[in-house]
């Protein structure tokens, strides 16, 4: 299938890229290994077919990896397909790697420390947040190597849904500090999330408690508007 000598590795990536199923299906059917082709990124074709939001190349591509641990295919920064998935959102695609032969580890993290939880977080996704919890039973106590938990990622958002989605269902300690002593509501003060902040006090954090550099939450608020508001409503 491969001609013009270009590297069939290096092709199969570049075509799961552009979306051009048929051309990975023909390399596939010639070569069901090059599933696993890795590129200068230490991606595979399953990597960028998850990068793409692509269900049905992913399925593809799956179906040419059988009996492959994917936790395995990491890429330079420690990302599976997993991550990926995770950071974009997509349930579905979530849904189809979890049903893999070994079962994903659903709490495996990246090399700064980051789980798929973490990511989806990050970005606002709930309902994968959600099933990422209840379905799949992530942790919500893992931290990364900055020392955050899913539940300081929350605060930084200003996510209320998913702050109390955590704190209902992921066993956390609400007060809970990263490297630099911050908690969970001092995160949501810094970014200027007030209503986050005095939902964090009612469901039992302390606001009297001090990060690294002796300060509480209310000193770190964005701003003078922010503070105010928080101390008028706890």
């Amino acid at each position: 299938m491969s001609t013009s000598g270009e590297d069939p590795k290096k092709l199969i990536n570049e075509y799961v890229r552009d979306n051009k199923y048929l051309l990975v299906k023909q390399f596939l059917a010639e070569n069901p290994r090059l599933a696993l082709a890795k590129d200068d990124d230490e991606r595979t074709p399953l990597h960028w077919a998850c990068s793409i939001n692509n269900t049905e190349m992913v399925q593809l591509l799956i179906d040419n990896i059988k009996n492959v641990d994917i936790d395995e295919i990491t890429d330079e920064s420690g990302w599976t397909p997993v991550h990926i998935a995770s950071s974009l959102g997509n349930e579905d695609i979530i849904d189809s790697l979890m049903k893999l032969n070994p079962t994903p580890d659903i709490d495996l993290a990246t090399t700064s420390g980051t789980t798929a939880l973490h990511l989806a977080i990050s970005k606002n996704h709930y309902d994968l947040v959600k099933k990422l919890i209840t379905v799949y039973k992530a942790s919500c106590r893992t931290k990364d190597k900055k020392g955050f938990t899913g539940l300081h990622r929350a605060a930084s958002i200003g996510s209320q849904p998913i702050i109390k989605l955590i704190v209902e269902h992921g066993k956390v300690n609400i007060n809970a500090k990263d490297m630099d002593g911050w908690t969970s509501l001092h995160h949501a003060l810094a970014e200027g999330h007030g209503d986050a902040a005095v939902l964090l006090v009612g469901l039992g954090a302390d606001p009297s408690i001090t990060n690294g550099n002796d300060e509480t939450p209310a000193q770190v608020a964005v701003d003078e508007k922010v503070r105010k508001y928080f101390e008028t409503h706890i």
